[in-house]
């Protein structure tokens, strides 16, 4: 059992399922894609222009969706399934048949 103000141990995203990010935004990749790289976030709402509040509703949103407890985690998730987080990722098979390729 946790102590008051001791903290979960943080689960290995390798060992877990992958997650399922069409759950997310198209802000919300991106801002989890960034994270990745470890910025702060004043460095991410200054990036995307906007406040930093916003930034941390993205965060909180993508954590909850994905089901992680921390941006830690979250972060490495973006690391671990970058490809997969990409906006060519996001399309349905469908659409990207149809998409034209340069």
């Amino acid at each position: 059992m946790e102590q008051q103000g001791e903290k979960a141990p943080m689960r290995d995203v390798r060992q877990s399922p992958k997650p399922d990010f069409s759950r997310l935004t198209s802000r919300e990749r991106e801002v989890l894609l960034l994270l990745a790289g470890g910025p702060s976030n004043r460095s991410l709402a200054q990036h995307l222009g906007v406040a930093e509040r916003t930034v941390r509703a993205h965060l909180t949103s993508v954590t909850r969706k994905l089901g992680v407890r921390s941006r830690l985690e979250a972060a490495l998730l973006a690391t671990t399934y970058h490809d997969a987080l990409l906006p060519e990722a996001a399309m349905p098979e469908e659409a990207m048949e149809q998409a034209p390729h340069s």
